[in-house]
């Protein structure tokens, strides 16, 4: 399942193939330690991204290396005012 998730399945996706609500679905991946897509980063990613940012990584970076995209990256750095 999380491999499946991990190459871009929706949790609506393997919820209809695996005959489960998305709720499982979703509780499932969490337990295996898969973030999920579309989650907000916790304030300790935030954290991270400032420090890595910080180092010199470029937003784009940043967000491969914590599994955001760099949009996200760059409003979580507005958001601290980096």
């Amino acid at each position: 399942m999380s491999t499946k998730y991990e190459a871009g399945a929706t949790v609506y996706e393997l919820a209809a193939e695996f005959g489960c609500h998305r709720a499982t679905v979703a509780e499932r991946l969490k337990k295996a330690g898969i973030v999920m897509r579309g989650q907000a980063p916790t304030p300790e990613a935030i954290d991270s991204m400032v420090n890595l940012h910080a180092s010199g990584l470029s937003p784009l970076e940043v967000g491969e290396q914590l599994g955001y995209c760099a949009n996200t990256v760059r409003r979580c750095l507005r958001e601290c005012q980096i």
